[in-house]
């Protein structure tokens, strides 16, 4: 099952009802450090107050009468509970504040997720954190097989942990084709995906420093030696 915003939800984010003060709403958003809420009428969502609106033509806080209903409110979309987080990153990526609304089933507003925290999960989920390399292959078309290039990056001990691709060229015809690998010697496997004619667009900085061509001859002399 993939991962729902449901796994990541957080219901213990400020929330502002229509009818609150917007001088109270404001204080607790300074006070906590936040810079955007939801705002309900009833248990229904509406969309966000930002600290900025409230604040907003004013040299210190809104007026002791003044309502959260008052104040522009952003519609900012909220999500199903049950949703498929990485069926909607596009619309997560469209929605400007830093917390994204969830809704039940009902449509009734359920608590909040962080980008933060989303961000988190696609980092897990795609291995762009420590213990891999990112390999970027350009490829004109016609294109080449997939199943090739993986084969080739399998055959120099490399494993694939995800692969994405996004057009290139003028005319969007060709393709760039990124991996992301583990391998125990990266600078191997980019030099031997040239010598096969693959174009390296881009690839991770090479884990040593010292790693250079003679090293890389010498390492080869050895494996030789060692057959």
């Amino acid at each position: 099952m993939g991962v729902t915003f449901a796994s990541l939800v957080e219901r213990g984010y400020p929330v502002f009802a229509l009818d609150d003060l917007a001088g109270e709403a404001a204080r607790k958003l300074a006070d906590g450090g936040f810079s955007a809420a939801p705002v309900l009428d009833g248990d229904r969502y509406s969309g966000m107050v930002t600290l900025a609106a409230l604040l907003e033509g004013r040299k210190g806080w809104p007026s002791p009468k003044a309502l959260v209903r008052s104040v522009r409110v952003e519609p900012v979309p909220g999500f199903s509970m049950e949703a498929q987080l990485l069926d909607n990153i596009s619309a997560v990526a469209a929605v400007e504040s830093e917390i994204i609304a969830l809704l039940d089933d009902q449509m009734r507003y359920a608590g909040v997720v962080r980008k933060r925290a989303i961000f988190q999960v696609l980092a897990l989920r795609f291995h762009t954190g420590e213990g891999g390399a990112t390999l970027e292959i350009e490829v004109p078309p016609p294109g080449v097989r997939l199943s090739e290039m993986i084969a080739a990056l399998e055959k120099n001990d490399a494993s694939v942990r995800s692969y994405s691709s996004m057009p290139s060229g003028a005319t969007g015809e060709g393709q760039i084709l990124s991996f992301r690998v583990v391998t125990h010697d990266f600078f191997r496997l980019v030099r031997n995906m040239e010598k096969y004619g693959y174009l390296i667009s881009y690839h991770s900085p090479f884990p040593d420093v010292g790693y250079d061509e003679m090293r890389e001859k010498a390492l080869e002399f050895i494996r030789y030696m060692d057959m």
